[in-house]
């Protein structure tokens, strides 16, 4: 398909997938996508019909697998893909400079918040601000070395040489841990998703897995603005669902509040990792990747008067 299409990959899938016909010659077996494409797919096969609804979802189990990639995948689109399709999505982590390095496995446990245990041949280390290695479920960069790492950027030796460990890691820029089991955890890029807030490092991706989990939050960004208390403050940027849009409309009320969005966050985050700011908008900014530019967003909200 030229680009990407919501309408057009359900129908393409019920095309190849008829539930009481015959499978097309031409019927795909693997889907790859970003979570924001599998946030669309999932409000899509809400708003049909039921009998439409029926066909899309076993469509969408024939096929063999489906992964996510690109961003964090929040955990409740997870979930809510598998209960429409069947398929628990298979996360896995790699750059243009390593192609793939890490990955949940094609058979065996897919867990979720989870990029999954490096690929064999691939090393995998996290390193902390002293440039040391850390222990197991300490936050660092994520460094890899792996067989298919690139030798440098082109006609950049004072970048590439910034790029790499002494021991000839590649330093990624993602921050990271590993789970007890050894499944390694990314929490988000340290110059943009790592928020520093009265001494704590916070994740911006894990406080956004939680709050997408309120019933009238549609999507949410989370990052962190200047504050000369305490370093940076959490802020979250939300969409409402179409029945908290309808709501506000009727009710000529705020679609959400802070205390709302707090509140059923509370049981999950601790205090200091509740939002202390919110911006309730129509719609995020994305790139052509389905990525919000947080680095970007930061900056326009820091320099409104209002913050």
């Amino acid at each position: 398909m030229p680009k990407f299409s919501v309408r057009g990959i359900w129908q393409r899938w019920r095309e190849a997938y008829p539930k009481n016909g015959t499978k097309a010659d031409e019927g795909i077996t693997v889907f790859t996508g970003v979570p924001t494409m599998y946030t669309r797919l999932i409000q899509a096969h809400e708003a049909m019909d039921a009998e439409l609804k029926a066909a899309s979802a076993y469509a969408a189990q024939q096929l063999r697998l489906m992964m996510c990639g690109s961003s964090a995948l929040p955990v409740p689109v997870m979930q809510q893909w598998e209960t429409i399709t069947g398929h628990r999505l298979l996360e896995r982590y790699g750059m243009t400079e390593f192609v793939m390095a890490i990955s949940n496995p094609f058979r065996g446990e897919r867990k979720a918040g989870t990029v999954g245990k490096p690929f064999p041949g691939v090393e995998v280390k996290i390193v902390t601000e002293d440039d040391s290695k850390s222990d197991m479920m300490v936050v660092g960069e994520l460094c890899i070395r792996s067989p298919s790492l690139f030798k440098e950027y082109w006609k950049l030796p004072e970048v590439t040489r910034e790029s790499f460990t002494n021991d000839g890691f590649f330093k990624t820029g993602d921050a990271g841990t590993v789970d007890k089991d050894g499944y390694y955890i990314i929490l988000g890029r340290t110059s943009a998703d790592i928020m520093k807030v009265g001494g704590y490092k916070l994740s911006a991706l894990e406080i956004e897995s939680i709050l997408l989990e309120h019933p009238s939050v549609e999507e949410c960004c989370v990052l962190g603005l200047p504050d000369k208390d305490y370093g940076e403050i959490v802020c979250a940027i939300v969409v409402p669902d179409v029945e908290a849009k309808r709501k506000q409309e009727e009710e000529k009320r705020p679609a959400i509040s802070l205390e709302e969005l707090c509140s059923g966050a509370k049981h999950k985050l601790a205090p200091y990792k509740l939002p202390t700011r919110l911006f309730v908008w129509d719609s995020l900014p994305r790139n052509a990747m389905g990525k919000v530019n947080k680095k970007e967003l930061k900056k326009v909200l820091a320099s409104d008067q209002q913050i």
